[in-house]
C-alpha cells in the first residue's frame, strides 16, 4: 500500500521544495514523474472512485456532471427525481443512465471531493499548509480519445494528480496575467482563447503517480490516451489585492470622511478635487497604519478550508491519545549559525536545545504530524520531552492542532 501524502514535499517528490519554488511556482509548468506508480493510490483509485460515486445521496447535477466530447450532458439525461438528505425534492444521478453515457464515452466530473476520503483530505491539507491558499479538488474520469473540456486557462493554479490510465496534456505558450474567478475571465468567447492561447509549447503524457503543475492563467487542454483514465485537479486560490481592499473598505467606513457627501456642483471643481484628495490621503494613512497591516496576517491564517478533525471513539471518550498538529508556515527551517542550531522563521529565530534538534527538524520537514508519529520517529526520547516540545512549539505558534 502506498504511503499517505502528508506534506507538500511528499506530493512533489522527487522534486525538492526549494527547486519548485525557485524555478517553477507561478512561473512555468512542471511535469513531475512518479518515483513509483502507486505514489497516489491512497489519494484515489478505481475502488475508491466507485465507492464515492455509489454514495448517491451526496451527489447532485452541480457536484456530478457528465461531458461528451466537450459538450455538457443535461442533468435530466442522467439523473432522476429523488428526496435528498434534507427531505427536499432533488435530482440525483441514476446509475443505469450514467452507465449508458459512460459506454458512449462520456467523462465524469466530480466536483468538491476534497473532504470525501482520508487520502483526499490529507493531500488537500498538504497543499494548503505549504502554499497558504484555499484548495478545492475535482475529479475527472475519461476514456480513450474523448475530451471533456476545450483549450482553456484556469483562474487558480492547478496541481493535476494522475491516478489511472494515461492522458496527454498540451501546454500552450499563452498565459493570461492574474485571472480571477469573475465573469470577465470565466465567460470569455472562444475566439478570445483562439487568439491568446498561442502555439503548443509542451506536450506531456501523464501516467499513474505523476503530478503536473500548471500556473494560474496558463492555457492547456487534455485528452485521454487509454481506456479508463482518472486525474484529480487540486486548485489553489490565494489571497489577492481585492481581498486586502475589502479589509481597507471596512476600516474606511469607520471614518466619517468616507461617509461624507460629494460637494455640490455649485461648489466648483476645486472643492470636489479637495474632497477627493482628502479621501486618498486618509486611505493611504489607513493602509500604512500598523493596525491595518496587523489585520492581514489573521486573514491569511483563516484563509483555508476545514476538513475533518474527528477521531472516534477516542474523541468522545476524551482519550484518543493521538493529537494531530501542523506547522503554521512553510518558511520555518532549522539552520546552524555561529555554533548554534536555530529555528528560523519570518519573525526571527530561536535556539533549539540540543536534545530536541532532530525532533524539531523532523517536525518542520513533515509539516503535519500526530503525537504518535513523533513518538514512533524518536522512540528513545522520553514522552515528557515530546509533550514539552509540542507545548513549546505551540506557544510560539510554530504548530497548531488540527
Amino acid at each position: 500500500m502506498s504511503k499517505r501524502i502528508k506534506s507538500f514535499a511528499d506530493l512533489i517528490a522527487p522534486i525538492g521544495e526549494d527547486t519548485f519554488f525557485a524555478e517553477y511556482h507561478d512561473r512555468k509548468p512542471l511535469h513531475i514523474k512518479a518515483p513509483a506508480e502507486d505514489k497516489l493510490d491512497d489519494v484515489m483509485n478505481w475502488d475508491t472512485l466507485t465507492a464515492i460515486l455509489n454514495m448517491t445521496a451526496i451527489w447532485s447535477p452541480h457536484s456530478l456532471k457528465l461531458f461528451l466530447d466537450t459538450n455538457h450532458i443535461p442533468p435530466e439525461e442522467y439523473c432522476h427525481q429523488a428526496v435528498d438528505r434534507n427531505g427536499q425534492q432533488s435530482l440525483q444521478p441514476d446509475a443505469k443512465m450514467v452507465k449508458k453515457w459512460l459506454q458512449r464515452g462520456a467523462s465524469i466530473v466530480a466536483n468538491d471531493i476534497d473532504t470525501l476520503t482520508p487520502g483526499l483530505i490529507s493531500a488537500a491539507n498538504a497543499l494548503e499548509q505549504c502554499l497558504g491558499g484555499k484548495v478545492q479538488s475535482n475529479l475527472y474520469c475519461s476514456w480513450d480519445q474523448h475530451q471533456a473540456f476545450p483549450t482553456h486557462f484556469d483562474t487558480h493554479e492547478v496541481f493535476a494528480l494522475h491516478v489511472a490510465g494515461e492522458k496527454v496534456w498540451r501546454i500552450y505558450e499563452g498565459r493570461i496575467e492574474n485571472p480571477i474567478a469573475s465573469d470577465a475571465f470565466k465567460t470569455v468567447a472562444e475566439d478570445f482563447h483562439e487568439k491568446n492561447r498561442g502555439e503548443v509549447a509542451e506536450e506531456v503524457t501523464l501516467q499513474p503517480g505523476d503530478v503536473l503543475y500548471i500556473p494560474r492563467g496558463q492555457y492547456h487542454d487534455a485528452l485521454a490516451s487509454s481506456e479508463g483514465c482518472i486525474h484529480l485537479s487540486f486548485g489553489v486560490t490565494h489571497i489577492i489585492g481585492f481581498d486586502v481592499m475589502s479589509l481597507l473598505f471596512e476600516r474606511a467606513m469607520a471614518d466619517p470622511a468616507f461617509r461624507q457627501n460629494i460637494p455640490l456642483p455649485e461648489k466648483g471643481d476645486a472643492a470636489r478635487q479637495a474632497w477627493l484628495d482628502n479621501l486618498v490621503d486618509k486611505l493611504a494613512e489607513t493602509g500604512r497604519s500598523e493596525e491595518f497591516r496587523a489585520s492581514v496576517d489573521p486573514m491569511r491564517e483563516a484563509f483555508q478550508h476545514h476538513r475533518g478533525g474527528l477521531d472516534l471513539p477516542g474523541d468522545a471518550l476524551g482519550s484518543s491519545g493521538d493529537d494531530w498538529f501542523r506547522v503554521t508556515a512553510k518558511d520555518f527551517k532549522v539552520a546552524r549559525q555561529n555554533g548554534q542550531v536555530l529555528l528560523e522563521g519570518a519573525k526571527g529565530s530561536v535556539p533549539i536545545p540540543e536534545t530536541v534538534i532532530d525532533p524539531v527538524s523532523w517536525i518542520v520537514e513533515q509539516g503535519e504530524f500526530s503525537s504518535s508519529d513523533l513518538a514512533k520517529a524518536f522512540p528513545l526520547i522520553k514522552p515528557a520531552v515530546h509533550t514539552k516540545l509540542i507545548e513549546d512549539l505551540a506557544s510560539m505558534s510554530v504548530i497548531v492542532p488540527i
